[in-house]
């Protein structure tokens, strides 16, 4: 701390700051040494001396004047060297001069101004002492002797004790020199004891008064300092204080306030400065008080900034720091620049620099203020940052309790939200608002085939696909797992229905164009139910339902496509809960039968095999058709377990025919759900029902819808695991959905099953019969087994056998039925097909 000229041990400034201003009144200054506070105006208690002197040296003039201008000398008295009105004006205007000079020097500040007075003023009162005394011996010689204390007084109160001997031993020699002028030498050394004595009595007599009167000025100055440098003291810790308030408002004009409170500190150009990412620093705010200073570059060295790491968090510049220091200073003229770190604790990324300009110092109450306000600003950016973090995090809780994670979009909370807002907003309105309702069609096979990091990769292209079909103010948000809401807030129903459906159709166009997920090219659709606010509806939760309810006609009515709610959904819709909890108990309870339908050859009726299909009597509505049941038994998992007792059944009976019919080894297909094939567990369960059962795998037809087909790649590494164990692979309902005939050729494909729906019409529509025929053709070319499915008339067997169609299955060649009711028809069809055969030969 030395060059900061203060008289204390060098400690750092920010552990010892506090202690040197509360006992050092010292002016921060460039000097070596320590010097006290420059003498400013004279303190009360020199006033009141200056004053006693003046009063004397009136006094003095009003006793000597009238004296003079009577003075008439006598024979042995002294002349005056002029007349006696001129020696009487010369005298008492050196006496006012020097109050003059004692006035003038009282309110100045340069010292040799009051030097000079105060010589003068010395001077002068000696001269009229010593002219009281010895040159016209106008008091009594015993308490003349006595006035001559006072300029030995007035000397050592004005220079100190040294000056009291000074003045004293002058005075001496004025007194003789007075005396001899006067012609009283004679009487002086006549009594030279006499008056060495008194004088002697003087000197006793004013060196104890003189330091005690010295000591009691030195008191009241130091008091009255003290008292001033308080009250500045006060005054800017209060401008701190009230600027602290100001700069804790955490608000935008924070740094603004910060640099305004700094320089009403008394510093001329103040700034705040950020460290940026490179490393180097840059100015954010700025204040400049006085024209043509600066402060100097952050970057530069006597910027100060490079300076925090190395000392503490304040830092002091002065010209004693080095010639570089001293000159980088002046160019910007500066005589002081004091840089304060406003980071946290080990941050100094945020600084605050102020500047004193040349001929100005800066003080230890300034330091201490500045302290105080930068560390104020500290906290007060700290508790910015934080709250700052709090508000953001507030955002992010926000919206991670209104967004679904993995899209993005809107989550059911907040739909539910809007949804209410809307919904009661609407009322009065001409307009209405409406809800879709979005699940994707084979999405469970794509999740469990390729893994759910592709399955969410999925999901969050189909919500931005979602986004970019809607309306702009629609809102979309996803409900949970693959189901998808949209909310259309102004739509006109009874004028512009179309405003509506071309959202649905959008959203179906979209979802059905394929996706490219980390190398695999997907195919899905989704089924959406819309339902439209009305007067028949109560509140949002009645929409949300019915639009749910429209959904689901929409997948039983074939899926892919958009339904719009009706009254009778409602009554469906109770259906499907009420038939999918009674399935539930059906298969826990075994309750639900297997049954079989031949497939049989289209040229010779020979019985080539059959399908294994689930059947299940509800103890209400009776048998309850595949295209209701499978749907249900998907939806709710429960294909799972069906699933594996079809596929143990189907091989138990391939066994028995395989044992009966020997030379023909019936085949039994078996249907595989697409949540089968790609369930983690399906191929463990289908080995372990293989070897409990002892089925040749060859005897076995694995049925598979082309949703297996279109989920992607890992649908060709599925089918080739069912081949390498020996089954054969059927592409069933094929021309029903949007499979590619590259397909055909890229799996591992044995049989093509056509769809009825060609089958139905081929024999009346010209259309239906040239594509059942292409589809026969391309079959064969391909080396594809082909059957037709749905065969109910014998015109339409006439049809296949015309076109060359390999097998057939129907209710015109045999209904589904049990086990041993198939076991017995074949061996009665064996049996008439043997008489036939003897009847021709014969």
């Amino acid at each position: 701390m030395a060059w900061l000229g203060l008289e204390r041990e060098t400690k750092p400034l920010s552990s010892s700051l506090r202690d040197v201003l509360d006992h050092a009144p010292y002016v921060l200054t460039p000097s070596t040494k320590p010097r006290r506070w420059s003498d400013g105006p004279a303190d009360e208690a020199s006033v009141l001396v200056e004053a006693g002197l003046r009063a004397m040296r009136l006094v003095g003039a009003l006793l000597l004047f009238p004296y003079i201008i009577r003075y008439r000398p006598g024979p042995s008295e002294v002349e005056l060297p002029f007349n006696e009105w001129i020696s009487a004006v010369s005298l008492c205007g050196s006496l006012a001069l020097a109050n003059g000079l004692s006035i003038v020097a009282g309110r100045v500040q340069l010292g040799r101004v009051r030097l000079a007075a105060s010589l003068f003023g010395l001077f002068a009162d000696t001269l009229i002492v010593l002219l009281v005394i010895g040159g016209f011996g106008i008091l009594d010689p015993d308490i003349a002797w006595y006035i001559l204390i006072i300029p030995v007084l007035e000397a050592g109160m004005r220079f100190g004790a040294k000056a009291s001997i000074y003045s004293w031993i002058s005075l001496l020699l004025g007194y003789v020199l007075v005396a001899r002028w006067a012609g009283r030498s004679d009487s002086l050394f006549d009594n030279f004891s006499e008056t060495l004595q008194r004088v002697g009595v003087v000197l006793l007599v004013a060196i104890p008064v003189v330091y005690l009167s010295q000591k009691l000025l030195l008191d009241i100055r130091l008091e009255r300092r003290a008292t001033g440098e308080a009250t500045r003291r006060s005054r800017l810790l209060e401008t701190v204080a009230q600027s602290s308030q100001r700069v804790s408002r955490l608000d935008a004009g924070m740094v603004d306030e910060l640099l305004d409170s700094v320089a009403a500190l008394g510093f001329e150009v103040v700034d705040v400065c950020v460290l940026g990412v490179g490393g180097q620093w840059r100015i954010e705010a700025s204040r400049t008080e006085v024209a043509g200073i600066d402060l100097p570059n952050p970057d530069a060295p006597e910027g100060g900034l490079h300076r925090l790491a190395e000392h503490d968090r304040t830092v002091i510049l002065h010209s004693t720091q080095g010639a570089a220091v001293e000159s980088a200073l002046r160019r910007h003229g500066l005589s002081t620049v004091l840089v304060r770190a406003l980071g946290a604790q080990g941050d100094a990324s945020v600084a605050l620099r102020c500047g004193k300009r040349l001929g100005t110092h800066v003080t230890s109450t300034q330091v201490e203020c500045v302290e105080l306000l930068g560390g104020n600003a500290t906290i007060a950016l700290h508790n910015k940052r934080l709250v700052g973090e709090l508000r953001a995090m507030q955002h992010r809780l926000h919206h991670q309790a209104y967004h679904d994670a993995l899209t993005g979009l809107s989550n059911r909370q907040y739909f539910n939200e809007q949804l209410d807002e809307t919904f009661a907003d609407r009322r009065g309105q001409a307009t209405e608002c409406a809800v879709m309702f979005i699940d994707l069609d084979r999405f469970k096979p794509v999740n469990d085939s390729l893994g759910h990091d592709v399955g969410n990769e999925l999901l969050i292209n189909v919500a931005r696909r979602l986004t970019s079909a809607v309306r702009e103010h629609d809102l979309v948000a996803r409900m949970g797992g693959d189901e998808f809401v949209v909310l259309l807030r102004e739509i006109y129903p009874s004028v512009n229905e179309s405003e509506l459906t071309d959202v649905a159709d959008r959203i179906c166009e979209t979802i059905s164009e394929p996706f490219v997920v980390s190398s695999n090219e997907i195919v899905i659709s989704c089924s959406v139910g819309i339902a439209i606010s009305g007067d028949d509806v109560e509140n949002a939760g009645e929409l949300v339902r019915r639009a749910d309810l429209a959904m689901y006609r929409a997948k039983g009515l074939g899926k892919a496509r958009w339904e719009l709610y009706q009254p009778e959904v409602d009554e469906e819709g109770v259906s499907r809960i009420r038939i999918e909890r009674d399935l539930r108990r059906a298969v826990t309870n075994n309750q639900v039968e297997v049954a079989f339908q031949g497939i049989l050859s289209v040229r010779s009726g020979q019985f080539i095999g059959a399908e294994t299909l689930l059947r299940w009597h509800h103890p209400v509505q009776g048998l309850i058709p595949p295209d209701t049941l499978v749907p249900i038994a998907e939806d709710s998992g429960l294909i799972l377990e069906l699933g594996r007792r079809i596929l143990e059944r189907a091989c138990l009976q391939a066994v028995d025919w395989k044992r009966r019919f020997p030379e023909q080894s019936p085949m039994v297909a078996v249907n595989v759900s697409p949540i089968q094939l790609f369930h983690p567990r399906f191929f463990d369960t289908l080995d372990s029902v293989l070897e409990r059962t002892g089925v040749q795998p060859n005897n076995l037809i694995a049925e598979i819808t082309e949703n297996i087909v279109s989920a992607g790649n890992d649908s060709e590494t599925k089918l080739k695991m069912l081949r390498d164990r020996g089954l054969r692979l059927a592409l069933d309902d094929f021309g029903q959905g949007q499979t590619s005939l590259l397909y055909l050729r890229r799996f591992p494909i044995d049989i093509l099953k056509v769809d009825k729906t060609f089958v139905r019409n081929g024999d009346t529509d010209p259309a239906d019969r040239v594509i059942l025929e292409s589809i026969i053709d391309l079959a064969h070319d391909l080396g594809l087994v082909v059957i037709a499915e749905g065969v109910e008339t014998k015109s339409q067997l006439r049809l296949l056998r015309d076109l060359d169609c390999d097998l057939a299955q129907g209710y015109l060649l045999h209904r589904p039925t049990t086990g041993n009711e198939m076991t017995q028809k074949v061996v009665e069809s064996r049996n008439r097909l043997a008489q036939r055969s003897a009847r021709n030969s014969a």
